[in-house]
């Protein structure tokens, strides 16, 4: 975790993570295998967690990879607690690489995206050394990290884009996304409960050094309004896309559900799950080792690779 001097929505986050990081990282696949902190960048948080079973890597076949990106609401979270759905994916016979970033308010929007397309650049590197299938090429992410995977389609099919926010090209196709109870429009996340001004203090973290007023009533005068919600950018470019939602989400209110219908009717291939219930919540899924629904989308966003 980042930082000892940490404002109350950092607290939140990494309070989260610590309170539901024994139960989202409760599966064990000892099969497979991890190279931790491979450098991708040249910040100390340009680091990856490289994971993949054994078995494959002298089978004379060339295997998908996946880029995870952890969610965090924009500011917390670590590749440390996404362990155990790092190495599902692997045990199923997938590369992944788990991703830590630069975060606020070290960073803004619209700089923190760099680290993802850095990230996801970086893997044309490991096909160097790793037999990864380069026409297969997946991204996925939970919360926040959901909203970057989001965004790294939106630049990936729209140029004008990408060079508003001047970041360099991404060199390989995406061959899906898979968004996890993720952040697609900003302005209605800040429309929504502010959980005891996490929201507010997360969205002055995001946007930096635009002042932003305490009921966020000028957020449209951001000057990446306009770019700044991966929605806005749902084309017919898209690489096809498995998504799923809480209805009943405490943190993403009004996100998922929007998200899947813009998408439904034009990527070209699309599937959804979504789930019940305040049992139910936010990120519901990183509770797959005992929790019957988690498991079951979990294993939907693995057929859909």
């Amino acid at each position: 975790f980042r930082g000892v001097h940490m404002n109350k929505a950092q607290m939140a986050f990494k309070a989260v993570d610590g309170i539901c990081y024994p139960t989202q990282n409760m599966m064990k696949f000892p099969d497979v295998v991890s190279k931790r902190d491979i450098s991708y960048g040249e910040h100390s948080m340009n680091k990856m967690d490289f994971y993949y079973r054994k078995d494959i890597l002298n089978d004379g076949q060339l295997h998908p990879v996946i880029l995870y990106i952890h969610g965090g609401g924009f500011i917390m979270g670590d590749k440390k607690c996404r362990v155990s759905i790092s190495e599902y994916y692997a045990d199923k016979g997938y590369f992944v690489c788990c991703l830590n970033y630069r975060m606020p308010p070290e960073v803004s929007f619209p700089e923190i995206t760099h680290d993802f397309v850095n990230g996801f650049n970086y893997i044309k590197k490991l096909s160097e050394k790793y037999n990864i299938d380069l026409d297969n090429v997946f991204v996925t992410g939970d919360s926040s990290g959901a909203f970057s995977t989001s965004y790294l389609a939106a630049i990936k099919y729209n140029d004008d884009l990408r060079e508003c926010i001047g970041v360099p090209e991404m060199e390989l196709d995406i061959k899906g996304i898979m968004l996890m109870c993720g952040i697609y429009d900003v302005e209605v996340l800040l429309q929504g409960s502010k959980l005891f001004g996490v929201i507010p203090k997360t969205a002055q973290m995001l946007v930096g050094d635009f002042p932003l007023k305490k009921d966020l009533s000028n957020f449209r005068d951001f000057p990446f309004y306009n770019e700044i919600a991966p929605a806005n950018y749902v084309n017919e470019k898209w690489c096809p896309v498995f998504i799923c939602w809480a209805e009943d989400d405490l943190v993403c209110q009004n996100q998922g559900e929007p998200m899947a219908d813009r998408l439904r009717d034009v990527v070209p291939y699309f599937d959804s799950f979504s789930v019940k219930g305040i049992q139910n919540n936010h990120c519901f899924h990183l509770e797959f080792g005992h929790n019957k629904l988690a498991m079951e989308c979990m294993e939907r966003s693995a057929d859909f690779i």
